[in-house]
């Protein structure tokens, strides 16, 4: 009785956005996403030695993918979700430390970067798709890590919804926080990714499962996000940047298991 009133019950409302250090204040959201970043690269460290992948080759393309990402969210939030807001306060552009990075917008960046160094010759094409394989076992761990920031300072609110399970009980009132919805959706393929960490898969396995299992779960998700707050996501023709992102991505991973090599 006592566990099933705890897991109706909506979430108590809580806020952790900066820890002083003395003269300096750290943020919490950007501590937590370097933490994600520090995992996954230990993770395709680990992975990628195990299989034959040259550990400093493998930092290197991380390194250059986590630039380009990065910029390529940036971009992708200010002139995708709030470009009337940066148009009319261009110097916060430059405020990252207060969020907003596109994860679709992170993809493409990374996904070129990777393919430009393919194009320099500093990654054989061959070894491409099985590199593509291991980022995306690591970065599902790490990008759980990251959303944890962006739960912990609420960059990312949903709709209001008074006494649903899962919402954060707001001075407002009960709302869903997308980052925690969208922690909590990624559990289960987590745990399959660490039963099946060890299996011998098809060439393309963990790519195309992350590309259906996450482009379907944060169209759903998008539908939640908060119409009633200070910035709100663009809608075009009724959905978000992302739910555009994420139909082209689960195409793109139907296509990759229909085209799988075992």
């Amino acid at each position: 009785m006592h566990l099933a009133f705890f897991i109706l019950a909506m979430l108590p409302y809580f806020q952790w956005a900066t820890i002083p250090l003395g003269p300096l204040t750290l943020q919490v959201w950007g501590l937590m996403v370097a933490l994600g970043i520090l995992l996954a690269v230990l993770i395709l460290w680990k992975r990628g030695k195990a299989r034959g992948f040259d550990p400093e080759q493998l930092l290197s393309v991380t390194l250059w993918m986590i630039v380009v990402g990065f910029v390529f969210a940036r971009l992708s939030h200010v002139f995708l979700y709030e470009p009337a807001f940066y148009l009319s306060h261009p110097f916060e552009i430059l405020r990252v430390d207060k969020g907003g990075l596109s994860s679709f917008g992170g993809f493409v960046g990374a996904g070129l970067a990777l393919f430009w160094l393919v194009k320099k010759g500093r990654i054989e094409k061959k070894k491409l798709w099985a590199m593509l394989d291991q980022l995306s076992f690591a970065a599902i761990y790490g990008w759980m890590v990251a959303r944890v920031g962006c739960s912990l300072t609420h960059l990312h609110w949903g709709v209001l919804c008074e006494d649903c399970p899962l919402a954060i009980n707001t001075p407002e009132g009960g709302r869903y926080d997308m980052a925690v919805l969208e922690i909590i959706g990624l559990i289960p393929l987590a745990i399959v990714f660490f039963v099946l960490r060890k299996r011998k898969m098809f060439e393309g396995f963990f790519r195309a499962a992350v590309m259906v299992y996450y482009g379907a779960l944060r169209f759903v998700l998008d539908f939640f996000r908060a119409t009633d707050v200070a910035h709100v996501d663009a809608r075009y023709f009724g959905l978000t940047p992302a739910q555009y992102f994420a139909i082209v991505m689960v195409g793109l991973g139907i296509v990759f298991f229909k085209k799988r090599r075992v």
